[in-house]
């Protein structure tokens, strides 16, 4: 009992509260990867390298492989975007599908690194890649 003889109710599970994010924020995931599959296909990057999505890639990207992946841009990763909402998190122009292969380059997980640089329309509008193989050299 608690002051005065009134019932204090006992706080919500963790648990309870953590499966109730969960499936609030699965419904923004869904949403959002859905509308980057329509405007991307199976990889972006490999549009870039003769695909008619106006972007722009002066050297070879490499060829696709793997499964098609769904890749966060820059200030959106997921590392940087932790506790804020999904619906910040997750946006159509912070990020795209990419192949297993052109994610891990641009992740940094295979060599040679694949950097992404996006105007102020984010991954909605068109997308520079910067070769790091050739670090000192951007590419147009």
């Amino acid at each position: 009992m608690g002051q005065g003889g009134i019932a204090c109710p006992r706080p919500t599970p963790r648990r309870i509260l953590k499966a109730r994010r969960k499936r609030q924020a699965a419904k923004v995931v869904k949403s959002v990867r859905a509308r980057c599959v329509a405007r991307d296909g199976y990889c972006r990057i490999d549009a870039a390298s003769g695909g008619p999505k106006g972007d722009s890639a002066a050297f070879d990207v490499g060829p696709c492989s793997g499964p098609s992946e769904w890749a966060h841009l820059s200030e959106q990763k997921r590392a940087k975007t932790r506790g804020q909402a999904p619906e910040v998190r997750h946006t159509t122009a912070g990020s795209l599908m990419a192949c297993k292969t052109h994610h891990d380059r641009y992740d940094g997980r295979q060599r040679p690194r694949l950097g992404i640089e996006a105007t102020i329309l984010g991954a909605d509008g068109p997308l520079e890649f910067i070769d790091h193989a050739k670090a000192h050299r951007r590419i147009p």
